[in-house]
């Protein structure tokens, strides 16, 4: 029999539109979930608003042989819902085809937040969860009415035919089921292999090794370095920091004479070798200080093995002593003479002590002199920060700021055949760029365009791995006192049980270090046009746009002009 409402008694009828208005409330309440496309250089909070309007469609422009990024956000409804990702097959011309990866992004708590920076220049005040992490999860449960950021990876091989491709991502929110065409406009400009920038983010190997990580130097260790040695080879890195002191060892005869055994530094030097991340060897430093405005650096000396076994004990003598110099009139030339023997010797560099300041130029002064003293082939490099070191270094890496001020000396070193890098750290911070995870991430992206601008052909950070206790949650460690890191400056990546999680930070890093070799393309042939460009949204390092739309114009125009070119 059908069902005819028509037939029923009144009252009946009356009853059904009675329970139906009591309902409808709750049902027109009822929010959905939403799927919006956000610009790859916006930090999507939890809860950023949706915007009223969002592209429709994702679009990449990229050269081949490029790495570019995208995102999609999800916005639960009123329930929590399990998120998971689809991508379509791309389709286009013949040949290889671009790859579309999706990864979900975490969050990380930012409590404190870094200081003497304008609003303007903070994704957000802390508190705040702000996304860094590239997550490793097939699926994520998103919280009723936050945001989820989806990361896509797109790579365009070298093989691939300039032109469109087509592809979709499909967003499965609980029950529903959301589609976004991926648009990549792949240009006939081939991004060189060559890494004309030199990149350094130093890392420890002790948070390789030690606590649940296999022992340091196990074969379970060399094979963890060779993950991380793989990640920075993907992100152009091309300096690694090499512990030296680590690496290399000693034995010492009963009239005292040193033997030094190599084996372990050709190792690590091959390693990074064959993962394509090594083309600056960055030798560890010779000294060091544990207290900032110490006159005398302490020296670091390698393992020694006495003629009755034992391990000596060097204890700390100061840079200035005669037990150090009689240590690296050895040590020198030996380092000196297996880098001649290996054929790396111009492919090394050597570290004397970091951050030198007037106080210990003195000291710092010394130990390069004894460098040039006892293997006078090595060229020296350190993050500065006095000018009383000159001629005592070779490459020079110092902080925006110190650059902005004294311009002047840094090109009249330059003229005299010494380099010019930077480096960023805790600091600068203000209306200087930096990578800090409460930043907008254009400001990591245009370090490398300022590479590009002051013809700085290095750029240096110390925080690739230095997280301390926990590091999805203790963002900004204490530095002792009331001073804290700003966050996410101890480290880019993060650690998993299936390798290491890259950030969004990396990323960009990746993205900007690409920009700067486009921008050097570019230069070969029409130099005042790369220099226009750049200048365009990096007009000094205290004045650059965050604003990503203007940053994509200026990207295109360096496709544009580059597809003319040739």
């Amino acid at each position: 029999m059908l069902f005819c409402p028509d037939r029923l008694p009144l009252a009946v009828l009356s009853l059904f539109v009675l329970l139906a208005l009591s309902a409808a409330p709750a049902f027109a309440g009822q929010q959905k979930a939403r799927v919006w496309v956000a610009d790859s250089l916006s930090k999507i909070l939890p809860v950023t608003p949706a915007p009223a309007q969002s592209p429709e469609a994702i679009s990449i422009d990229a050269a081949r042989n490029e790495y570019e990024s995208a995102q999609v956000v999800v916005t639960a409804g009123d329930q929590a819902a399990k998120v998971t990702v689809q991508i379509d097959p791309v389709t286009g011309p013949g040949g290889p085809k671009p790859r579309v990866q999706a990864a979900f992004l975490g969050f990380v708590p930012v409590k404190i937040g870094t200081k003497d920076t304008p609003p303007e220049h903070l994704v957000t005040a802390p508190p705040a969860d702000i996304p860094d992490p590239i997550l490793s999860k097939k699926s994520v449960e998103c919280a009723p009415g936050k945001n989820q950021p989806v990361w896509l990876t797109v790579y365009v091989p070298k093989g691939a035919a300039p032109g469109k491709y087509s592809s979709a991502v499909h967003v499965f929110c609980g029950d529903e089921r959301f589609s976004v065409p991926v648009s990549i406009r792949v240009r006939d400009v081939l991004l060189p292999d060559e890494r004309t920038l030199s990149i350094t983010n130093w890392f420890s190997i002790h948070k390789i090794a030690g606590g649940e990580g296999p022992a340091l130097w196990s074969e379970a260790f060399w094979k963890n370095l060779e993950g991380y040695a793989a990640v920075m080879a993907s992100h152009r890195q091309n300096v690694v920091i090499t512990p030296i002191f680590d690496l290399i060892t000693a034995t010492e005869d009963a009239g005292g004479r040193l033997t030094f055994d190599f084996s372990r530094l050709d190792r690590w030097v091959a390693l990074f070798e064959k993962a394509g991340a090594l083309e600056i060897i960055e030798g560890g430093h010779i000294g060091g200080r544990g207290d900032w405005e110490a006159k005398d650096f302490d020296v670091h000396r390698v393992r020694t093995t006495l003629p009755d076994g034992k391990v000596k004990d060097w204890g700390k003598p100061k840079g200035t002593s005669p037990e150090q110099r009689e240590f690296l009139s050895q040590f020198l030339p030996a380092l000196q003479a297996h880098l001649e023997k290996t054929g790396w010797l111009d492919r090394y560099v050597q570290h004397i002590a970091d951050e030198p300041i007037p106080a210990n130029a003195a000291s710092y002064n010394t130990l390069a002199g004894m460098v040039r003293e006892f293997a006078p082939k090595l060229k020296t490099i350190d993050a500065t920060m006095c000018r009383e070191v000159a001629g005592s270094v070779d490459i020079w890496v110092p902080q925006p700021p110190e650059i902005d001020q004294n311009m002047d000396f840094f090109d009249g070193r330059r003229k005299l055949g010494d380099q010019l890098w930077f480096y960023t750290c805790l600091a600068p911070r203000g209306r200087y760029m930096n990578r800090f995870i409460d930043y907008h991430l254009l400001s990591t992206r245009l370090l490398h365009w300022m590479n590009f601008k002051y013809s700085m052909p290095g750029y240096l950070h110390w925080g690739f791995n230095y997280w301390q206790g926990e590091p999805f949650t203790l963002l900004e460690p204490n530095w002792g006192g009331d001073t804290h890191l700003p966050p996410g400056d101890s480290h880019l990546v993060y650690p998993s049980a299936r390798g290491l999680l890259l950030s969004i930070r990396l990323e960009a890093m990746r993205d900007g270090i690409e920009d700067y070799e486009l921008l050097r393309l570019l230069s070969r042939s029409k130099d005042a046009d790369a220099r226009q460009i750049c200048d365009s949204v990096v007009r000094s390092m205290t004045d650059y746009t965050l604003d990503p739309s203007e940053f994509r114009k200026a990207r295109a125009r360096i496709l544009d002009a580059l597809e003319k070119a040739h």
